[in-house]
């Protein structure tokens, strides 16, 4: 088995690592063969705002602070409406969706979460999409952070900022788009895995290189705007 790493991308709000693990040639397949495909997801607490440091502790939660103010991640949790891998070279698209109550809890020690794993047919795949969103009205939800009688909702986090217990929980919609270049490999003797690591604590970071406070009503937009921000950066990488 071969371990081919696709590309190692490092950006101020998210890192992305695509890892391939190459097979036989498809040439050789059946169009009705199959190969094992995993989607990861894990936490990262590296930061490179040079106005707020952020680690990991002991009990699996991310702190950031800027000398001032101290933010402590205890939670982070998304609503997974769809993914979708777009086929090349004659190969089908491949999709999952309309996931219903599919929810990501993702941990914060650094290790990886297993958000979908199928059997995909075997091919090449030159596009990734996953879209975050808040869950439609017909959609029954398990979880009550992602719905109440003030709305729905696509992430959760939840900590303490200098002390005091916070939830914020956005009700905007999300999307990763990612060109894969060269194409994702799926084969039918080996499984391709791919990982988006995702650093949390820029979410909170100001322009100003300040951690805000996630109860003031005046930073809901700038948060959301950074969520925006860090998935716009990680496909933005791929296009360098």
């Amino acid at each position: 088995m071969i371990n081919r790493t696709l590309k190692n991308i490092s950006t101020l709000f998210l890192i992305g690592t695509f890892a391939i693990f190459a097979g036989c040639d498809l040439a050789d397949t059946s169009p009705d063969a199959f190969g094992e495909g995993a989607i990861q997801m894990m936490a990262n607490a590296n930061n490179t705002n040079a106005k707020s440091q952020s680690s990991i502790t002991n009990q699996g939660n991310i702190v950031a602070t800027d000398g001032n103010n101290e933010i402590e991640i205890h939670e982070v949790k998304f609503f997974l409406d769809e993914f979708e891998l777009d086929g090349a070279n004659g190969t089908s698209d491949f999709e999952l969706e309309e996931l219903n109550d599919f929810i990501v809890n993702l941990p914060l020690d650094g290790s990886p979460i297993t958000i979908s794993q199928a059997e995909i047919p075997a091919g090449f795949y030159d596009e990734f999409e996953m879209e975050i969103e808040k869950p439609d009205s017909d959609i029954e939800v398990t979880d009550r952070d992602f719905r109440d009688e003030t709305g729905s909702y696509s992430v959760v986090v939840k900590g303490f900022f200098n002390g005091n217990e916070f939830t914020f929980r956005s009700s905007e919609d999300f999307e990763i788009n990612v060109d894969l270049n060269p194409p994702l490999e799926i084969s039918e003797t080996s499984q391709s895995t791919l990982v988006v690591n995702i650093y949390v604590a820029t979410w909170f970071t100001g322009d100003d290189g300040l951690i805000m406070d996630p109860k003031d009503a005046m930073n809901t937009e700038k948060i959301n705007d950074n969520i925006e921000k860090s998935f716009e950066a990680f496909e933005d990488s791929f296009e360098d």
